[in-house]
């Protein structure tokens, strides 16, 4: 990935299958990194053996990493790409712009509709969140938030097949407002921001899915890759140790 840097912002060329593709984002070493690892699939890793993929939706696009990931290696799909703050969301519209397959929303999700204060990151608008944190200064912008069931409904989704959510710390309330729509998710990518968050993303979708790929940065940071137990191979692809009677 070559780079050259103007301003605060750093101008990079991507290349794909269909050719070579200007992607920019913002010059310091959070952002190279994020965009480092999700460009060679470690942060969102891909499964070969999940196919007919139609409909993604990355939630906390940021400035369009994921989104132009999944565009190149999903060119069928239709890929909803949602970002709030008004700073990524204009590198994320210039990110998206050779891809026709990409949507923008100005807007998060969330378990209803609300407008918020979104708190901007110390280091990246990666780190900016409606929760002040350590990673949070003290500048603000106000926020639109959107129902999530409510906002797949009105754009006629009826079926997520991969979902990407990173919005620091508001997963939960995202998952929980999905309701219906989780099951039929064949791929589900997820940041979580604290331990009890873990705990309780592994609880709202243990019964559809199973956790597939997962690296704990922190105690209270990491990324989940889940995958629907329908797709999860059969037992002779995998080697599973279950003790099923008490040890006395």
């Amino acid at each position: 990935m070559e780079t050259l840097s103007h301003d605060e912002i750093v101008e990079a060329t991507l290349e794909h299958l269909g050719g070579k593709v200007g992607f920019r984002l913002f010059k310091n070493e959070v952002c190279f990194q994020i965009a480092e690892g999700i460009f060679a699939g470690r942060t969102y890793p891909l499964v070969p053996f999940v196919g007919d993929v139609q409909t993604i939706v990355d939630v906390g696009a940021n400035v369009g990493a994921a989104s132009v990931f999944f565009a190149m290696s999903y060119p069928g799909a239709r890929v909803y790409a949602l970002e709030p703050a008004s700073l990524p969301l204009s590198i994320l519209k210039q990110n998206v712009e050779p891809f026709a397959n990409v949507r923008v929303f100005p807007c998060g999700l969330f378990s209803s509709d609300k407008t918020l204060p979104l708190y901007l990151g110390r280091n990246d608008s990666v780190e900016s969140s409606v929760f002040p944190t350590s990673r949070t200064g003290g500048d603000c912008e106000t926020i639109q938030l959107l129902a999530a069931r409510e906002f797949l409904s009105q754009q006629g989704i009826a079926r997520v097949d991969i979902l990407k959510i990173d919005t620091e710390g508001c997963e939960v309330p995202i998952l929980r407002s999905l309701g219906s729509y989780l099951p039929a998710v064949k791929l589900l990518y997820v940041e979580y921001h604290s331990d009890r968050d873990r705990r309780l993303i592994d609880g709202i979708v243990a019964e559809t899915h199973a956790l597939w790929r997962g690296r704990a940065e922190l105690v209270h940071r990491g990324e989940l890759c889940y995958l629907r137990r329908d797709l999860v191979p059969a037992e002779s692809e995998t080697h599973t140790a279950e003790i099923l009677l008490p040890l006395q």
